[in-house]
């Protein structure tokens, strides 16, 4: 019984010490393509202001040519890179899908035991126990998670299509990038959860094991 536990036990918390880096690297990557799409928008700003004083900067004999091939190419350079970012986004949402198939595996095999065993009395000489996730909980904030983050990856590629036509005015790219910004589809406040049972057990279990 004790052993189940430990197994079940670990195996939870391995599964939650995954979702809570794959929630990890969507911040990164979200923060990397709001980067890229400001990088647009400054391009966008700079272009309009070209065409503005174009008379200005002809009379300061500026070559207009190149000065718009540059931007033209900062440009495509910078929509290259959000192209191959959002890729990142696609892999992480199959990460997120092959996660909780795991999570599945892993629920499904504790009913299995539970069904032949019955339920198993938590151990009150065990604190860690106390900090434990059931593999149902686990699957349930993962399957939640992966979920959302499917959703948010199809948001944002719709968003993308839209990129070329939003380009033609600050206002348009500004207006994109608020949609691409929000992440409406993602409650953080489950991977948050997430992150802060893993502090939990991982503390008490530096706790227990100093005691020992």
């Amino acid at each position: 019984m004790q052993q189940q536990q430990i197994q079940e036990r670990s195996t939870s918390f391995a599964l939650l010490t995954k979702a809570e880096t794959l929630s990890n690297t969507w911040n990164r990557l979200q923060s990397k393509s709001l980067s890229l799409l400001q990088s647009i928008s400054n391009i966008v700003a700079q272009r309009t202001a070209t065409v503005d004083q174009m008379s200005t900067l002809e009379k300061h004999n500026v070559d207009l040519s190149r000065l718009i091939f540059k931007q033209t190419e900062s440009m495509e350079t910078s929509i290259a890179n959000l192209y191959s970012v959002v890729e990142l986004f696609e892999k992480m949402k199959d990460d997120w899908y092959r996660l909780e198939l795991e999570a599945t595996r892993h629920v499904s095999k504790s009913m299995n035991q539970l069904s032949m065993t019955g339920p198993i009395p938590i151990s009150t000489n065990s604190l860690i126990q106390v900090t434990a996730v059931s593999p149902a909980q686990t699957h349930d904030m993962i399957s939640r998670l992966s979920y959302m983050y499917k959703e948010e990856y199809a948001y944002k590629t719709s968003l993308l299509s839209t990129l070329a036509s939003s380009t033609s005015t600050q206002h348009q790219i500004q207006n994109l990038i608020d949609r691409w910004n929000m992440e409406s589809n993602i409650n953080h406040s489950i991977a948050t959860d997430i992150a802060e049972r893993i502090k939990l057990y991982k503390t008490v279990k530096k706790v227990l094991e100093s005691v020992d």
